[in-house]
Order: structure tokens, then sequence, then C-alpha cells
């Protein structure tokens, strides 16, 4: 084989890998936006993982943390002032919030996306949801290049 078709080779083989670990990079996507709509105009987006849920609606942001011990097809997430229960209903479109300072639950229905795209299943994403950085700790060893102990002190 001649020298040249060596290096053709290894630029075809080289592009192929890259185009194959970008396409494994896609594969790796994160929990579906759920769009839903409650009574008095409420509306909000939630994301379902399988240890939380995150909520963004009119009101603000807020993490729910999944229930223990649960099936694979039950959705039941909270926090200390909301309990929210995803999939009810005959095709699981709908969601029961029940607040702790509010005596009736809200149910809210999913709302179709735009686009006339096909639903996205209400289920929790096959991994944990993002969740942010421990704080830094001022104790924390610091790496320097500052040596102590013997040895020479000086340039050389």
């Amino acid at each position: 084989m001649s020298p040249a078709r060596a290096r053709r080779r290894a630029r075809d083989g080289a592009a192929l890998l890259a185009v194959l670990a970008l396409a494994g990079c896609a594969a790796v996507r994160d929990a579906p936006r759920l769009a839903y709509q409650c009574p008095n105009g409420l509306s909000f987006e939630a994301r379902l993982y399988e240890d939380m849920a995150m909520l963004d609606g009119q009101r603000g942001h807020v993490v729910l943390e999944r229930l223990p011990h649960q099936h694979a097809d039950e959705l039941l997430y909270r926090d200390p002032t909301l309990i929210a229960d995803f999939g009810l209903g005959v095709d699981r479109r709908l969601v029961r919030l029940t607040y702790t300072n509010i005596p009736e639950p809200v149910t809210c229905t999913r709302v179709a996306p735009a686009d006339d795209q096909p639903h996205a299943p209400v289920r929790a994403a096959p991994r944990p949801g993002p969740r942010n950085p421990p704080p830094y700790d001022p104790n924390a060893p610091v790496e320097t290049n500052i040596r102590t102990g013997e040895g020479p002190i000086g340039p050389g």
C-alpha cells in the first residue's frame, strides 16, 4: 500500500470515528419538556428524571425529589410544599398537584406540542437530574508550585 493511500485511509477512519463520537454525544439527551395547562390560566413545563422533577412556570422554578419505593410507572415527586403525581388518566395526560396550604388538589392537563409534533411519553428520563456542584470548601488544600522542606533555594 502506498503512503498516500495509507494516509487517506487513516484520514477516512479518523473522520468516521469523529462522526460516530458526535452521534454518541447526540444520543445523550435531556428529559423532554412536558407542557401542562391548569385551571385559572396557569401553565408550567416539567422535566422528569429518575430522582427528581424540575418544574418551570409563571410563578418560578421548583425542584421536586422523587418519592422512594415506587413502581416504574409511578411518577410521584415532592418537596415540603407540593406533591406532584404525573401520568394520571387513561392516556397519562394529567398531573395532580397537591399543595400543603391549599385544601383541594389542582389537576392539570398536558398541552399538545407545537408544530404538530408527537407527544413525548410521560416517563422519567433514565438518568439522574442535573445537580449543582458542591459548594467550595475554604479549608480544602490548594495545590501550588511552592515547595517546602529540604532542597536548594534559588534559581537552578
